[in-house]
């Protein structure tokens, strides 16, 4: 039985007997008296009294949680009279997890909600909650420390439906979520930059923000070395987006369904099925056909291998766009314009970066607050989805 101490982390301990308890196991242990006394170097120790039976708890084993249930004895030392209370190593007075017990909990509630966990290790959400309060810090985990140049990630998602917050990652020379800001305000995430160290501000040298052209415009006021660039993914997302309404009040005026895949899927994704269908709504719908050859020349700009060759064909969209007879590619041509300069810098840098790491994070964020049943408290909310991106290394064991 004593190799049952080796697998939940026990040192220093006895196991008397192991019971089966309600679908769990019970580990019975008991500590060793004392060794050397550390006043007087005496060995002989007398039970000075016993405690009440305490259960520590839980560690799983296989598919059933294992409780430890401890009797703290104290002892006194006949030479010096002083006393002590041996716990297992690793335990501070009071404890009620182990160490593995809490390891378990946080590796659990990095893909689980609170109240999914609590019931398998049968304890109350409010212990696992003042866990997350505990070892998740408020403040940002350490990234100023990693060698080279930096590159950013800003995003922002919806919390409690209405609510917006800013979410930050790393896209190099590391992939990482660097934090969750309270609110989607311009203000915040300047001052979460402000104070920073000129070195550490110095080494962003790229940020892909999303649609929203002031986070780009904050950080560049406060990095003055970083160049901002355009994400593909949410440029085409706008272009979808616009072909899409523009099907739909075409669906409307016509009174009959217009599949909707076929246009905004890239051209080279599809199906000669698709392709047949996309052709004959382009020769009955002029209005679509104009704005679904804007998009592909847009998907196009994205593909050139460098600024120099994505320039011209830039200028030719912004020209092919102004000209269209739907109103749609002139309020189209204005946004594209304003985005140029962003536009043509996705070109220019060496490793084409997008959003798409921040776009996985949002999707697991989405999939962790389906399975709370959404969240009430604004900062337990941030620790938890922090925990959910946390690297294992770091999660205490």
């Amino acid at each position: 039985m004593q190799s049952i101490t080796a697998v939940l982390g026990l040192d220093q301990v006895v196991v008397r007997e192991v019971v089966e308890q309600e679908c769990r196991w019970v580990v019975i242990v008991q500590c060793p008296p004392p060794g050397p006394c550390p006043h007087c170097a005496g060995t002989r120790w007398h039970r000075h009294g016993r405690g009440r039976p305490r259960v520590v708890a839980p560690a799983g084993v296989g598919l059933r949680p294992v409780h430890v249930r401890w009797t703290p004895e104290r002892w006194r030392c006949a030479g010096c009279g002083r006393t002590a209370t041996p716990r297992p190593a690793g335990w501070r007075p009071g404890q009620r997890w182990t160490p593995l017990a809490q390891a378990t909990a946080l590796h659990a509630l990095q893909r689980d909600s609170l109240a999914g966990v609590a019931r398998v290790l049968g304890v109350g959400p409010g212990r696992l909650r003042r866990l997350v309060d505990r070892v998740v810090p408020w403040e940002d985990p350490p990234w100023q420390t990693l060698p080279g140049d930096v590159v950013l990630s800003v995003d922002e998602h919806s919390f409690r439906g209405t609510d917006l917050l800013i979410r930050v990652a790393l896209q190099d020379p590391t992939r990482r979520l660097v934090t969750i800001l309270r609110d989607d305000r311009i203000r915040m995430l300047a001052a979460w930059l402000a104070p920073w160290p000129a070195s550490v501000r110095a080494r962003i040298r790229g940020a892909t923000p999303n649609r929203k052209r002031a986070y780009g415009q904050t950080v560049r006021r406060h990095c003055p070395a970083v160049q901002v660039l355009a994400d593909p993914f949410h440029v085409i997302q706008d272009a979808n987006h616009r072909l899409d309404e523009v099907r739909r009040l075409e669906q409307a005026e016509a009174g009959q369904a217009i599949p909707r895949w076929p246009l905004l899927k890239a051209a080279e994704r599809l199906t000669p099925r698709q392709q047949a269908q996309r052709d004959a709504l382009l020769l009955r719908y002029p209005a679509l056909a104009a704005l679904y050859r804007l998009q592909e020349d847009l998907r196009a700009v994205f593909r050139c291998a460098t600024a120099a060759e994505a320039a011209p064909a830039l200028s030719r969209w912004l020209v092919n766009a102004e000209a269209c007879d739907h109103a749609e590619g002139r309020v189209w041509a204005q946004t594209i314009r304003r985005w140029r300069a962003e536009i043509l810098a996705h070109g220019q840098s060496p490793r084409r970066w997008t959003n798409g790491f921040i776009e996985g994070v949002h999707t697991k964020i989405k999939q962790l607050k389906r399975v709370s049943y959404g969240f009430r408290n604004r900062d337990r909310y941030r620790r938890k989805m922090l925990l959910g991106f946390l690297p294992s290394a770091t999660i205490p064991q």
